[in-house]
């Protein structure tokens, strides 16, 4: 359990780490570009066509949508306004009663843990992981002492991973041609 346990702890780090004691997170990143959000507290189409626009293009190949759990429910009634009606964007072709593709644009949607709750910034994240650098040194060191706690019959347990890590990017990139909106292989839709 514990090296689950410290995976999780690297990958919130990678996510949004502070960079003091750990890594620098995207999601805290000067790199990371953030979308408006069309409704408060709701995740629309229009917030994931925009989030894949500013989207630096040589990332969309490695790209992938982090989102929280709770952003499911909008997902899956998302759909795109055609005249008086609409198309589902989310579901396969078999609907609801078939698995979906779980993908936007065709790149992977993976829910995670660490993911800001829904109306929040963070609560859908595109990233191509591709650049962001971690280093890490020595591996997962563990350690078992009997001599720490030994008048209450107790083992006391250590484990210490090093590792720091950061975004390639310092800041995003404004386009040489175009409207002038940043890119960036992060970005997040804002609160």
């Amino acid at each position: 359990a514990v090296p689950a346990e410290l995976a999780f702890m690297l990958d919130d780090d990678i996510f949004e780490g502070l960079g003091a004691a750990g890594c620098l997170g995207f999601t805290n990143h000067a790199a990371l570009v953030s979308v408006t959000r069309t409704t408060a507290s709701h995740i629309k189409y229009d917030d994931v066509v925009n989030m894949w626009a500013r989207l630096f293009a040589p990332s969309r190949a490695n790209a992938v949508w982090l989102i929280n759990q709770d952003v499911e429910p909008d997902l899956y009634k998302m759909s795109l306004a055609v005249g008086t009606g609409g198309v589902p964007v989310y579901l396969p072709a078999g609907g609801a009663s078939t698995t979906p593709f779980a993908t936007l644009f065709g790149r992977p949607v993976i829910p995670i843990e660490f993911a800001s709750t829904l109306g929040t910034k963070g609560d859908v994240v595109l990233a191509d992981l591709t650049q962001y650098q971690l280093a890490t040194k020595g591996g997962l060191q563990g350690a078992q002492s009997i001599h720490v706690a030994f008048l209450t019959n107790q083992n006391c347990y250590r484990f210490i991973m090093r590792y720091d890590g950061q975004p390639k990017w310092k800041t995003a990139l404004t386009p040489f041609k175009g409207t002038g909106n940043t890119q960036s292989p992060f970005v997040a839709v804002a609160t």
